[in-house]
């Protein structure tokens, strides 16, 4: 029977077998494996190209990256959805991981594009899911930005100085909509 032919279980099982003789070939445990973290690759610095190879099936197009690690392996190994819920023996919990991370993507949008009330200060202030935010200019410093939100002071996004505004809106969000949530 040619692939086109192939019904779609036909297909799934051919995938799944596929993936298991990877993890196989690699000496890697082939179920049981835990989801420890996921990270959207758009979210990356932009010489970062907008999707990701998953290490497991050599998928080009990931955007949602699974990060896999198993208590009988040496490394994690970073994979898409289908891989992931392969690796952990469920589907569907990788399956609503990765919706959750397309809805926080979209949420994200609409978080940059969203209006700041400016006070006589100088501070910059929005509420978000209850949660009042506040971008100021450092006191020490004009040129570095501070974000306070949920009782949490940010001075760094991505591990550099906040030194613009957009930078600033950025890890507001990180704040107020963690990714950690995800896989909490």
């Amino acid at each position: 029977m040619a692939h086109d032919e192939m019904t779609g279980n036909e297909q799934d099982s051919a995938y799944v077998r596929r993936c298991l003789k990877r993890l196989k070939d690699w000496g890697a445990p082939l179920d049981r494996w835990t989801c420890v973290e996921i990270h959207d690759v758009a979210d990356q610095d932009a010489e970062v190209p907008e999707f990701f190879t998953c290490e497991l099936c050599d998928c080009q197009k990931v955007r949602f990256v699974h990060v896999m690690r198993h208590e009988n392996y040496f490394e994690d190994v970073s994979v898409g959805c289908i891989c992931a819920g392969i690796m952990e023996g469920d589907i569907l919990a990788a399956k609503e991981r990765d919706n959750a991370m397309k809805n926080r993507a979209r949420r994200k949008q609409r978080f940059l594009q969203r209006k700041w009330k400016q006070s006589w200060h100088g501070c910059y202030r929005t509420k978000y899911r209850g949660t009042s935010v506040l971008i100021k200019r450092s006191e020490g410093n004009r040129d570095r930005f501070h974000v306070c939100a949920d009782g949490i002071d940010c001075w760094s996004y991505k591990g550099k100085p906040i030194t613009n505004f957009l930078s600033a809106v950025h890890a507001a969000f990180e704040i107020v909509d963690p990714v950690a949530r995800i896989i909490g």
